[in-house]
């Protein structure tokens, strides 16, 4: 009879150790899964900031950015040395890096509440400063009423809108 008992508590271990294995493979391959997909984006990141912080003077960061429309755009927002809040537009393929005063222009909650107050959308998707054609501008994509995607393109400058894309 013990060994009877014996026997099955080895088995109950080993199907407990099997599980146990199992789920630390499962979890290390979730993050590995993760780390690899958000690689790219993290990598972007990282050198953007490090473009801003050479030739802008970033100090602090407060955001980021990304747009790929035509051309691939990253945007830090942050404050420079001189503790100025400033947007800074890096091209991904290299190019004129754009740095702007944050009170020249729209803030980000300002574009969407421009889009919620004249679109209503059911969901907005993303706002992220760019540039189109050749100035930076608010881009925001949305699902309007109907669960269609559409984009705004809101002047930077302005708040005017430059290019509006709706029901894709």
């Amino acid at each position: 009879m013990r060994r009877e008992h014996s026997s099955h508590r080895r088995m109950s271990h080993r199907v407990l150790l099997t599980i146990l294995s199992f789920v630390v493979v499962l979890i290390i391959a979730t993050l590995w899964g993760v780390h690899h997909a958000t690689y790219p984006i993290t990598n972007a990141k990282a050198q953007s900031v490090k473009i801003a912080k050479k030739y802008a003077g970033l100090k602090t960061t407060s955001g980021f950015y990304w747009t790929n429309l035509n051309t691939t755009y990253y945007t830090v927002a942050g404050t420079n040395q001189q503790q100025q809040a400033v947007y800074i537009i890096v091209p991904q393929k290299g190019g004129h890096v754009r740095v702007l005063q944050q009170k020249a222009g729209l803030s980000r909650n300002e574009a969407l509440s421009q889009i919620w107050s004249k679109q209503s959308p059911k969901k907005v998707l993303s706002a992220a400063l760019s540039v189109f054609n050749n100035q930076p501008a608010w881009i925001v994509s949305y699902m309007n009423q109907k669960g269609q995607l559409c984009y705004e393109t809101l002047s930077f400058k302005s708040g005017k809108v430059l290019q509006s894309i709706e029901n894709i």
